[in-house]
Parts: structure tokens; sequence; C-alpha cells
């Protein structure tokens, strides 16, 4: 079965929208503090990271909400980061989303994902 679902990034610690000036162009971002989300940063043999990802739990909803949502996303913080939470701190760890089942049509579509730079240094230009 296929799904679709949608994760609310500003539900994250200290994720915020920001507005960055490039060369040619100001544009929105969002913020993800890496460290206070358990983000993991994967990099090449010369140590430039190549990805950002971020775990998270799916749990099966007893039934499915009025918006036909039929499962929860919750963030999943590695076991080091859980240990050194206080029982308060583990209950507030953010649902971030939610999926629902999804039917594909029979019809082939390709989607090409848009070009973005993976990491910018702070002494890097911008890519805009």
């Amino acid at each position: 079965m296929n799904y679709t679902g949608k994760i609310n990034l500003l539900r994250l610690k200290n994720a915020c929208i920001i507005s960055v000036k490039g060369a040619t162009a100001s544009k929105r971002g969002v913020f993800i503090p890496i460290d206070d989300n358990g983000l993991f940063i994967s990099a090449d043999d010369s140590m430039k990271p190549k990805g950002a990802y971020m775990d998270f739990n799916v749990w099966e909803n007893q039934t499915p909400s009025r918006y036909g949502d039929t499962h929860a996303l919750r963030l999943s913080l590695p076991k080091e980061m859980r240990d050194l939470m206080t029982d308060d701190e583990l209950k507030a760890v953010p649902y971030i989303g939610n999926m629902k089942p999804f039917e594909m049509k029979n019809q082939a579509t390709a989607v090409e994902a848009p070009s973005v730079a993976a990491y910018a240094d702070p002494g890097d230009d911008l890519p805009f």
C-alpha cells in the first residue's frame, strides 16, 4: 500500500522560518537545529556533508482521523539523547505529521527532484 503524508517541520525543537540574503536574492527557509533534534549528518570521504536525516516512528491509529489519517509520525531521538531527558521532556517529543493511504493512478509520471545545494559553509557563497 502507498501512503501520502505531511510533516510539520516547525514542530521540531527550536525550528523557525528565516530569511537569508544571497548574492542575487533573499530566500525564506526553514532552520532546524541539528543537535536539538537528533539529526544525523552523513559525510563523504573528505568529511563534506552529503545528507541530513531525521529518524521518526510511525504508529497506526486505532481509527482514522476525520481527515482519513491512518498513521501518526513522531520524532525518534537517539538513545543517548533520550537517556538524558526527563519524563516530561520525553512526553514532549513532538508528533510531527501524519499519513494516509494513497491510491496511485495507472499513469506513469516522473517527478524530477529540484536541484538544491546540500550544504553551504558560512564562508561559501549561497547558491542564489
